[in-house]
């Protein structure tokens, strides 16, 4: 019996040792670029994980085996060890899980023939029984099933199960729920959550906003009055324009200080236009602010009928928003 025993397990080793040989040639091909990517040290833990995981899975401790070779997949992710896994994980009687490491090992090595094999015939084992469930997100996102996260976005779950599904994003995160009945198949997407909405405008905002308001109307005046003191003088040379005057040394005619006048005022009355048109501008956004800030801080009611104005940022400028309950 010893001699039986001993035969069996060199057969065993010899048939998994040339699996793994087969796995990582029909590997190299297409692995050039992540082998590269993994480091001399994690090869080599993925290597001593690998042997424990051959040696669990010939003394039949398969859920350890499947422990091992996943383990193994994770630090240097190669077909062989993820093909492994799947083994172990049908051995130990996870029929899901195996599965679910199927379809893993099926899209990602589509051009290892062995796996690919192995691979749907796992699968085709758990889609009578199961649901298998497609999920999208809308951009990049991390799957959890029931607390548990996935690697992949295609699983299978138990059928007439509610489970509840979340994608995680990098600014939130959306939920949902996922059921079926056995053999049938499902999409779900994963809309990506909305932007949280802009800060409220405190009220330092709308007391500056004034600040600035008051002290564009000021120069607003200023300059209205420089621009009506200089008419008088422009009214007086024009009065005398038609005079030839007295050029000596090259000095100015009443014509030509006419023209210098006139040219002065048309500055200075554009200077005022401009600054009114400004102040106008800031003194309606004043009123805007002083009317929606929330002057009395936040309603401890838990529907407030309130309207609350907002600034923000984005790429294409500035943005001022109002949103309340009526």
């Amino acid at each position: 019996m010893r001699t039986t025993t001993r035969g069996r397990c060199r057969l065993a080793s010899a048939a998994l040792t040339a699996c793994l040989i087969f796995s990582a040639s029909a590997e190299a091909n297409n692995g050039a670029d992540r082998a590269a990517a993994t480091s001399v040290d994690d090869r080599a833990r993925a290597a001593e994980a690998y042997d424990h995981g051959t040696s669990a899975y010939l003394s039949e401790r398969y859920e350890l085996a499947a422990h091992w070779f996943e383990r193994a997949y994770r630090i240097a992710p190669t077909s062989a060890a993820l093909l492994q896994a799947v083994r172990a994980h049908a051995k130990a009687g996870n029929s899901i899980r195996a599965a679910n490491l199927a379809l893993e090992l099926r899209d990602k090595y589509p051009d290892d023939t062995r796996a690919t094999q192995v691979a749907d015939a796992v699968v085709a084992r758990a889609a009578p029984e199961n649901v298998l469930v497609n999920a999208t997100c809308e951009r990049k996102c991390t799957l959890e099933l029931d607390g548990a996260l996935l690697r992949h976005p295609s699983f299978f779950i138990t059928a007439d199960v509610e489970h509840a599904l979340k994608a995680a994003y990098d600014d939130g995160e959306t939920s949902t729920s996922v059921q079926g009945e056995p053999g049938s198949e499902t999409m779900v997407s994963l809309i990506a959550p909305s932007a949280p909405p802009p800060p409220p405008v405190p009220r330092w905002a709308f007391f500056s906003s004034l600040g600035a308001t008051v002290a564009l109307g000021a120069v607003t005046i200023w300059s209205g009055v420089d621009a009506n003191r200089g008419v008088s003088a422009y009214e007086g040379a024009a009065r005398t324009a038609s005079s030839p005057g007295i050029n000596n040394g090259g000095s100015p005619t009443p014509a030509e200080q006419a023209e210098d006048l006139l040219e002065e005022g048309q500055q200075k009355e554009r200077r005022t236009n401009i600054l009114i048109g400004v102040t106008a501008g800031m003194a309606v956004s004043t009123a805007v602010l002083g009317i929606f800030t929330n002057w009395k801080g936040e309603s401890r009611e838990p529907n407030p009928k309130r309207v609350k104005a907002s600034v923000g940022v984005t790429r294409d400028g500035g943005a001022l928003t109002f949103r309340g309950r009526f």
